[in-house]
């Protein structure tokens, strides 16, 4: 029984529940119409333009010279530079004098002529002393572009860097890795397989390069050890650590670390 005292209150609740469905002939009702207009194929004018910039960004970046370092970014990426030259120079300082004075060109690339969403790894290029940079920066990307750089000072280019596969690679990851804020965390960032044991495929803006379960254990221990120390030993032994064909052997002995347990092909990533 109700309650209430006036009779539209014992009326109301007494009435069943009224239905939150609008009246329908069909139920389920039909999927709401998807009003927005679908995706333009790009213009061939805009077509035109992308395949410029991924194949020739040169035409369209600004360049600024910061010390032996030319930096040429794509429009609205100018700011970036500052960030790449704080990279580039912590690379730099682990080299002799000589080499940390050649001249380098970083230069953006972007491969624009399928998307604007994909993440490419570019082709190396050949020009001496130009190294590659992409859109994407900061985590990651920074050791990426580190170890693309040290492969150039030690090797000359980026072609002949990504087929670095002697004792050299010793060389070019612990000038990519030994002056960063956290190395063996670099280490990890860096191989394709976020370890830092074995053998791995190192990432960079281009190729990349293998690195054995040999040149592992060494490039940790050298990470391990007080940088100046580390430092003063590459300088000393450059030329015979920088030069093609060493052995990872022989570049661990030159740097004092213990040769054994280094693996097959004196230690080398260099498939045969």
């Amino acid at each position: 029984s109700c309650s209430c005292c006036a009779r539209p209150c014992c009326a109301a609740a007494a009435a069943p529940p009224r239905s939150r469905r609008r009246p329908s002939s069909r139920w389920p009702p039909p999927p709401a119409r998807d009003r927005r207009a679908s995706p333009r194929a790009p213009s061939a004018a805009l077509q035109a333009a992308r395949a410029k910039v991924s194949e020739h960004p040169e035409s369209v970046e600004t360049c600024a010279v910061r010390g032996a370092t030319t930096y040429c970014a794509l429009p609205e990426w100018t700011g970036r530079a500052a960030d790449w030259a704080k990279a580039v120079d912590r690379v730099r300082s682990l080299a002799p004098a000589a080499v940390a004075a050649r001249p380098l060109t970083v230069r953006q690339r972007v491969e624009a002529r399928y998307g604007l969403d994909s993440d490419p790894s570019y082709d190396p290029l050949t020009t001496p002393g130009a190294v590659t940079v992409g859109t994407r920066w900061g985590g990651n990307r920074v050791p990426e572009f580190s170890a693309g750089l040290a492969s150039v000072l030690v090797a000359g280019d980026e072609k002949a860097g990504g087929e670095v596969c002697d004792g050299r690679v010793v060389t070019v990851m612990w000038l990519a890795l030994g002056a960063a804020p956290d190395p063996l965390g670099d280490l990890r960032h860096v191989r394709l397989d976020d370890s830092t044991e074995g053998g791995a495929y190192v990432l960079t803006p281009t190729s990349g390069l293998m690195m054995s379960a040999g040149q592992t254990t060494v490039v940790k221990t050298l990470l391990q050890r007080p940088r100046t120390e580390v430092a003063a030993q590459i300088k000393a032994h450059w030329t015979e650590l920088t030069r093609p064909g060493v052995s990872t052997v022989r570049a661990a002995e030159l740097l004092h670390v213990p040769a054994t347990g280094l693996g097959g092909a004196e230690g080398n990533s260099c498939v045969a």
